[in-house]
């Protein structure tokens, strides 16, 4: 689905013509088997509470809450199951549609007096009548670090539950950090290189769990690998001949890889 515009309302109601998405308490997405989308028209009974959180074109797309009665072709999926499915615009769709989700139904409570915060209002706000705060929902900005000396790239397995893939170095921006001061610090942490020539690629949000990821590419002084054990578990330098598997399309770190190793040719 193309020219899809972030847009927030409680109070539009659906049109027939419209389209939806549902999470259902599991946070499974509906999914078409057949029509491989996620995306669906919208049924004769809706779910008591829907939000308008896109607008394409002249539709509407809104999330709802899980179904009653399901099409036959259609199934609910758990986020482990979503990756071969995506694409561009189903990665923005589902993107924002469990963080709002998340937003709506799990953050619930005030952190300054756990008093119960209100329902969701039109800007996307909720209010503690207690100590009159108003809260947004928040994401956690995150950097991808394209490293490169000598026409070849720096990739790294991380220590985590996705440990066939090399990929580039990352990391959540701190309290107080720029950008650049926190790809710098990184790439020191992680695999103890000093480097130059930070450049700026790309931005994408990414729903595993609530993430804004920002790629940057950087030359490195030098080819002296020191990893953090407790991060990495393997880091090496690659050219394009012998490129390991690498994280599939759509993640922007598949394209940083792409973009910088078409830069070094």
């Amino acid at each position: 689905m193309k020219n899809l515009t972030s847009s927030f309302s409680i109070k539009q109601e659906s049109k027939s013509t419209d389209l939806i998405v549902s999470i259902n308490s599991k946070k499974e997405i509906l999914f078409n088997k057949k029509t491989k989308k996620f995306v669906h028209n919208v049924p004769e009974k809706l779910p008591s509470q829907k939000f308008k959180i896109f607008q394409s074109e002249d539709l509407g797309i809104f999330l709802v809450n899980e179904l009653e009665h399901l099409q036959e072709e259609c199934e609910y999926l758990s986020k482990r199951f979503l990756y071969s499915y995506l694409d561009e615009d189903s990665l923005t769709l589902i993107s924002r549609a469990f963080q709002i989700y998340d937003w709506i139904y799990k953050q619930k409570y005030c952190s300054r007096t756990g008093n119960k915060l209100s329902q969701v209002r039109e800007d996307l706000s909720k209010h503690c009548d207690s100590c009159s705060r108003d809260y947004f929902p928040k994401m956690s900005p995150c950097i991808l670090a394209a490293i490169t000396f000598n026409k070849k790239i720096l990739l790294v397995k991380h220590n985590n539950e996705i440990r066939t893939l090399s990929t580039v170095i990352a990391g959540f921006v701190e309290l107080g950090e720029s950008l650049e001061d926190c790809v710098k610090r990184e790439v020191f942490e992680e695999v103890g290189l000093e480097i130059k020539n930070i450049k700026y690629l790309a931005s994408q949000s990414w729903p595993f769990p609530n993430q804004l990821m920002m790629a940057f590419s950087a030359e490195a002084l030098n080819d002296q690998i020191d990893i953090d054990n407790n991060e990495i578990l393997e880091a090496n330098w690659y050219s394009e001949e012998n490129l390991p598997q690498i994280p599939p399309e759509p993640s922007l770190s598949n394209t940083l890889i792409k973009n910088t190793l078409k830069t070094m040719t």
